[in-house]
């Protein structure tokens, strides 16, 4: 009998283990929550100070968001499913029915990576409510003619083609060639002089990074602003005006 009974307790826990390997794997497949929160929330003004400060993006900011609305404190976090591989590499993200700058709440921001977030997220909300479809097409027939190295990484991380387009926009500014402001002049959507003011501030060449990392358009925002609603089921990719 206590043979038997030492059986069973063993018998019971090779159970118990493969039952917790078992939960352990389905919690890795199915991914995990990452927080979106307001950019500014936790940071205080210092979104708002590099806004004034940085030229690319002051430039940018006095042009397509002067009273710095995508920094506002007012609004909800929301929440997007990725794997736990992916969390670190999401700086932050853009909602185009919010028309707001968030960060991940999981992550701690140095000056460089702060800046590239708002440079992107910025970048998406130029794309989404200031360029025409012609100003977009001429943007990219110049990227075709004229590739970086961020296309590819883009291609890879992002599996919806629809997101393509508007993320080669965003790290192409983010990680900004002299060649690519003076294109954003070309199809005039800046000025001559904002134009000088973001060339005088860049080095004479400016190599994308061979990692760069994702920051993006949620994959599944909340269906609408202020609110937590149901996880949409699919993707913010296209233009909301």
């Amino acid at each position: 009998m206590a043979y038997l009974s030492v059986c069973m307790r063993f018998i019971g826990s090779r159970l118990a283990i493969k039952a917790l390997l078992l939960l352990l794997l389905a919690g890795i497949l199915a991914g995990c929550n990452t927080t979106y929160i307001p950019v500014c929330w936790g940071l205080g003004n210092k979104p708002k100070e590099l806004s004034r400060t940085d030229t690319t993006l002051m430039t940018l900011f006095e042009h397509f968001d002067k009273d710095r609305f995508t920094l506002r404190l007012g609004g909800s976090s929301f929440e997007e499913v990725m794997m736990p591989s992916e969390v670190k590499y999401h700086l932050g993200a853009y909602r185009p029915d919010t028309k707001q700058i968030y960060r991940n709440l999981y992550r701690e921001y140095n000056d460089r990576e702060l800046r590239d977030l708002l440079v992107h997220e910025l970048a998406h909300h130029i794309w989404f409510n200031y360029m025409s479809v012609a100003q977009r097409d001429e943007w990219k027939e110049y990227l075709t003619k004229n590739p970086n190295s961020a296309q590819t990484m883009v291609r890879m991380a992002y599996p919806d083609p629809r997101t393509w387009d508007t993320e080669d926009f965003a790290f192409a500014m983010q990680y900004a060639r002299r060649e690519d402001i003076k294109e954003l002049n070309a199809i005039k959507l800046i000025s001559d002089e904002e134009c000088a003011a973001i060339l005088k501030s860049l080095p004479a060449d400016a190599p994308v990074p061979a990692k760069a990392e994702a920051t993006s358009p949620p994959k599944n925002p909340p269906a609408a602003a202020g609110t937590q609603p149901k996880r949409a089921a699919s993707a913010i990719t296209m233009d909301n005006r």
